[in-house]
Formats: structure tokens, C-alpha cells, sequence
């Protein structure tokens, strides 16, 4: 029992891992993307490698539905490209590296959501609260790192890269993916031992309405990636011009990552996480940090990153109900859409259409609420309406196993980033002075 215990932990890190490389690259994209366009001072073209995280359209083959499938590694080692771009010196060749990246991350989160729904197995409750236990550890690596992830393809040995590093890590946790096959069938025979088939189980036979739960699905990676991504963007949002009006960023971006940990910790509850009372206050709270200055605007933004770890589990897993080509497909288009319109808030003069949304942020914020909306409509109409097996419900022996082990890493992360601020704190607090005060310049 204790080997097991064991095995299922080392396989719960690795995939903890191969979402911190989901966020990493996720997150990396668009910086090297932005390169380009402030070269050009224009459109570039290369604004185009956003597209690349639209890959699981593919899935919608059976084909290749059936490779990637039984063969989930080549997904996971396309991902860990978008790592190893650090050690390509030409920026248009490096970008190309991360968008192969970018489209291996998203498919592997298309065909791990397809693959693993198999009911009463746990997994796909595992992968979920893998990828929310990735984000947090992506947060509290930035944290320590002064909002830099170390493993970016734009960080290296010269300015605290540690990427040889983390491809290391990477190539470890798709080992442990390729050698735990065996452990993946014993579960799936288990389940059908409980008359809980995958070809026969009600739950999985089912469709959600993929529309709206795409449209959820896009709207949630978005404000993850936007506004919760980093401890730091909750606390310049609340600011209103200098002098600051709201929290520093060193200590309080340790409240963020705690609010996202304990939204996570709860995210079982899908009954009252996809209340419309609930997004009715997260709407609120949204409304708060996008028109509130300081204080009460930083709590607003707080009791959304909150809302936004509830919801993350339904939402995904109504998801994984849907046919994974199209709906991560539309899911994907839809955040690349909220992506631009977030970049177009503040557009200069030769973007196109540039003043439609230049300083109108309430209208993406808005836009991402509905759009949750419409998630959370979904998720409860297929999770909370409907019957579920027991053996297979939260309160079930083996989601109260998965849940421990997901929230004792949730708040070691946690621990982690306040331990960052701590270090970060004497630093941030002294008054900046001049590398040579003598010379007198200002560069």
C-alpha cells in the first residue's frame, strides 16, 4: 500500500510538472511574440504564432485522436520544445520553437481532459488538480524569481535562467508518464470490476453542450493567465497613477496565491461553485478591481482569484464531456480573441481598429464574466442536475484520497511564495539609489 501510496504521488508531481511547462509556455508565447510587433513598430506577422495553441482541433481526427491517446508523451515532449527554445539565439527561430511548444501544451491538456474521463478512476480529478497545482507553483517560482519564470525561453545563464534545469525536470516527468501505462490500465479494469465500464458508464456516454462550454473554458484561461499568472497584477491593477494607492506587490502578492489555493482547495463543490448567486458576486468582485483604486479594489481581486479556483474543476470537467476537437478548438479561439482585446486596450495608433477598445478594459472584463457565465451554466447542468455514481462523486474513498494529496501541495506552494516574499521583503522596502550616485545621470 505504501509503494502504491508512493507511486501515485511520484506520478501526481510529474504531472504537477508537466503543467508548470503548460504555464510556462503558456505564458512565454506571448512575450516572444511581442517582440516582434515593438521591432516592427507595426503588425509583424508573426502575431500569428498565437494560433499555435489552437492544436487540439486535431483531436477532432480519429486518427490522430487514437495516437495521441495511447501515446500521450508525444504531446507532453512537443510541450518541453517550447523549453529548450531557450537555446535558440534567433528570435524568429526561438519564437517558432515555443509555438511548437504552445500547440504541444495544448494538446496534451486536450487529449489528458479526452482521455482520462474514464468514471470512478480518479484521473481525470488527478489531472485536473495537477494543472491548477501547476499554476500555483508557476506563481510561486515568480514570486521568488521577481516575476520572471526561470525556465521562459527568454531567460538564460547570464540573466538567472535555469533551463537546463527545468528541461531536465521536464524530460524526468515525460519518463514517468511513458512508464506508468501499466499503473493507467490496472485503474481502468478496477473501475470496470464496479461495473463502471467506459463503453457503458452513463456519465461518459453523455455530451455536455460544448458551446457554452467552451466559451467557459476560454473565458477561465484567460483571467488565470491575465490577471492571476503572477502575484503581481492583482496589486498594479488596484494602483491609480503614482503615488501608489494600493498594496505593494512584496508582501502582498502572497495573498493572491492564497486565494487561488484556497478556490482550488474547494473546487469539488461543484454544487455551489456553479451557483448563480456566486458568480453574481464574482461578477461584483470583478467589477471592484477593474473600476475601484486601492485597497477595497486589491479585495475584490482577491475574492475573484478566489471564485476562479472554485469553478476551474467544473468547468474543465464539463469539458471532458464535450468532443474535445471542436470544443477546445472554439475554447482556445475564444481566448486568443480576449488575448488580442486585452492587448488592444492599450493600442497605439497603428493598430487597427485600436480605438474601439483602447482604455475600455471594463468591456474585456465583462466579455470574460459572461463568458463564465456561460461555463458555469454548463458545468451545472451536467455535473450537479444529473445523477453521478457514487464511487465516482467527491465525497467518494478515492476523491477524498486525490483532494489530501492535491491540497498538500497547493499550500506548500503557498508556503513557498510567502517564504519568497519574505526574502524578496528587505529588498523592496529599501529606497533605490543609483548604481554610481557619483556620475549623475539618468538613463
Amino acid at each position: 500500500m505504501a509503494g502504491a501510496n508512493a507511486a501515485q504521488m511520484r506520478h501526481f508531481l510529474a504531472d504537477t510538472y508537466l503543467s508548470f511547462v503548460y504555464w510556462t509556455v503558456l505564458t512565454s508565447l506571448g512575450l516572444c511574440i511581442w517582440y516582434f510587433p515593438l521591432w516592427h513598430m507595426g503588425i509583424s506577422g508573426y502575431e500569428v504564432a498565437l494560433l499555435s495553441n489552437i492544436s487540439p482541433v486535431v483531436l477532432g481526427v480519429p486518427f490522430i485522436r487514437r495516437v495521441i491517446r495511447r501515446h500521450r508523451a508525444i504531446a507532453a515532449v512537443l510541450g518541453l520544445v517550447g523549453v529548450a527554445a531557450y537555446a535558440i539565439a534567433n528570435p524568429t527561430q526561438r519564437l517558432l520553437a515555443v509555438a511548437v511548444g504552445s500547440a504541444g501544451v495544448s494538446l496534451s491538456l486536450g487529449a489528458t481532459l479526452y482521455t482520462d474521463k474514464v468514471q470512478g478512476t480518479g484521473r481525470l480529478e488527478r489531472d485536473i488538480q495537477a494543472w491548477e497545482a501547476g499554476l500555483l507553483v508557476s506563481i510561486a517560482v515568480r514570486m521568488l524569481f521577481q516575476t520572471n519564470n526561470p525556465v521562459w525561453p527568454t531567460m538564460n545563464e547570464t540573466n538567472g535562467g535555469w533551463n537546463k534545469t527545468g528541461l531536465a525536470l521536464g524530460v524526468l516527468a515525460v519518463l514517468d508518464v511513458v512508464t506508468r501505462k501499466s499503473d493507467a490500465m490496472a485503474e481502468v479494469h478496477e473501475a470496470k470490476k464496479h461495473d463502471l465500464s467506459p463503453g457503458d458508464s452513463t456519465a461518459t456516454k453523455r455530451q455536455a453542450a460544448w458551446v457554452p462550454a467552451a466559451l467557459g473554458f476560454g473565458g477561465l484561461l484567460f483571467a488565470l493567465h491575465s490577471m492571476y499568472s503572477d502575484s503581481a497584477i492583482i496589486g498594479r491593477w488596484s494602483w491609480d497613477g503614482y503615488p501608489a494607492t494600493g498594496p505593494q506587490p512584496v508582501p502582498w502578492g502572497g495573498l493572491v496565491i492564497t486565494a487561488m489555493a484556497a478556490g482550488f482547495s474547494v473546487g469539488h463543490r461543484a454544487d455551489l461553485a456553479t451557483g448563480m448567486l456566486w458568480w453574481g458576486v464574482a461578477s461584483a468582485n470583478a467589477a471592484l478591481i477593474t473600476l475601484v483604486s486601492g485597497w477595497p479594489g486589491f479585495a475584490g481581486g482577491l475574492a475573484l482569484g478566489f471564485y476562479l479556483g472554485t469553478v476551474t474543476r467544473s468547468i474543465l470537467r464539463v469539458v471532458a464531456l464535450c468532443p474535445p476537437g471542436r470544443t477546445l478548438f472554439a475554447g482556445m479561439l475564444w481566448y486568443n480573441i480576449l488575448v488580442l482585446g486585452h492587448v488592444w486596450v492599450v493600442a497605439y495608433e497603428f493598430v487597427p481598429g485600436g480605438p474601439l477598445l483602447r482604455e475600455r478594459t471594463w468591456l474585456i472584463v465583462a466579455a470574460t464574466m459572461l463568458s463564465l457565465y456561460a461555463g458555469v451554466r454548463a458545468a451545472r447542468a451536467s455535473l450537479v442536475s444529473r445523477p453521478v455514481n457514487a464511487r465516482d462523486g467527491p465525497d467518494s474513498p478515492v476523491a477524498r484520497t486525490l483532494r489530501h494529496r492535491a491540497r498538500s501541495v497547493f499550500w506548500v506552494a503557498v508556503v513557498a511564495g510567502w517564504a519568497a516574499m519574505a526574502v524578496r521583503l528587505p529588498a523592496a522596502t529599501r529606497t533605490p539609489v543609483p548604481f554610481h550616485p557619483e556620475q549623475r545621470l539618468i538613463t
